[in-house]
């Protein structure tokens, strides 16, 4: 199931940074020189240090709901296991002639592999879930580090160097194309794609939990007419103002994405019916209220809740689609107002 593999692939991430850390430490303990150790030593703690976050990201998961998002986790899942194969691989040559020149190129694959596209799927989710940026300008400061650190120590040659290069450009290509292809670069919630990966586990867990789930879309009224009499500017800005607003006022586990132009869809789990159209309509009233300083737009929300069912493909499917109806109705009996079912 998409909810298992998912648990798999943090788990073989975690495992990966673990190993990469014990590594770093041999390392150390082998250097034949102090600056040698301390370089080492400092590796081993920074990469320490993610394996702390990662573990208090698992921990925290189990409240908040995994959010991983990762193209084709059955493949990723795959490509981890063989990674770490090859380290153990890696690591008994290492030993077998334990020298600085080996560390020095074990250490550059290892930070090759942990540039993997996962990990940086799920140092997003980390930064989610524990409001720390673990691949962020704090990843980049050690990478850079650990480069420059080869060079200080007297390990560095013309082809380290090299590789260090690539490896940095690597990781700021890396995070790039991770981010346009589940993003939305206007609105900087998930693209349609990204939306209903992000949402598999979830709906998963809700299934396995016995919870219900919600699909909310969220449609601007009368968004062609603002566009053609205002420009296509006012209309990009008026698309920023209501992701943003959406995203500022449902719950951290919840996932927002831009269904299509000017659609917003948001999935909730777990969900109190009762609380749903409350929900909605705060939505719906601070929408009209930040969007009134510039230009006045309202939206229409249609929700749907329930079970998943056996089949959690086809249960989520079917709150689209009962989402799209109610969104249907809200729009034809007068516009600006939540339907629910």
């Amino acid at each position: 199931m998409a909810g298992d593999i998912m648990h798999d692939i943090i788990e073989t991430c975690l495992n990966l940074e673990k190993k990469a850390a014990a590594i770093f430490s041999s390392f150390a303990a082998d250097a034949g020189r102090d600056d040698m150790r301390c370089f080492w030593e400092m590796v081993a703690e920074e990469t320490n240090h993610h394996c702390a976050t990662f573990d208090r990201l698992r921990s925290e998961a189990a409240n908040y709901g995994p959010s991983l998002i990762v193209y084709k986790p059955a493949e990723t899942r795959e490509e981890l296991e063989m990674i770490e194969q090859g380290v153990d691989e890696q690591l008994e040559r290492y030993k077998a002639a334990p020298t600085p020149e080996a560390a020095c190129l074990l250490g550059f694959r290892l930070q090759l592999y942990l540039l993997h596209p996962a990990f940086a799927s799920l140092c997003r989710m980390t930064k989610d879930i524990t409001g720390e940026d673990a691949n962020g300008n704090g990843y980049g400061m050690y990478l850079r580090r650990f480069i420059d650190g080869i060079g200080s120590c007297g390990m560095g040659t013309p082809e380290t160097d090299l590789l260090g290069e690539a490896l940095f450009r690597l990781w700021i290509e890396g995070r790039q194309l991770a981010a346009q292809s589940h993003l939305d670069a206007l609105t900087g919630v998930l693209t349609r794609a990204g939306f209903f990966q992000a949402i598999s586990p979830l709906a998963h867990a809700a299934q396995r939990n016995g919870s219900n789930a919600a699909v909310m879309l969220l449609d601007l009224d009368y968004f062609k007419l603002l566009g053609e009499s205002q420009g296509h500017q006012t209309g990009d800005r008026v698309l920023q103002v209501v992701a943003d607003t959406i995203t500022s006022h449902l719950r951290r586990s919840d996932v927002v994405g831009r269904y299509d132009g000017d659609e917003f869809i948001v999935f909730l789990s777990p969900v109190e019916p009762a609380a749903l159209k409350a929900v909605a309509e705060n939505i719906r009233v601070r929408v009209e209220e930040a969007t009134a300083r510039f230009v006045p737009v309202t939206i229409s929300i249609g929700v749907a809740q329930g079970p998943l069912g056996d089949d959690v493909d086809k249960g989520v499917e079917e709150l689209v689609r009962k989402a799209d109806e109610c969104q249907m109705q809200a729009k034809y009996t007068g516009k600006n107002k939540v339907v629910i079912k």
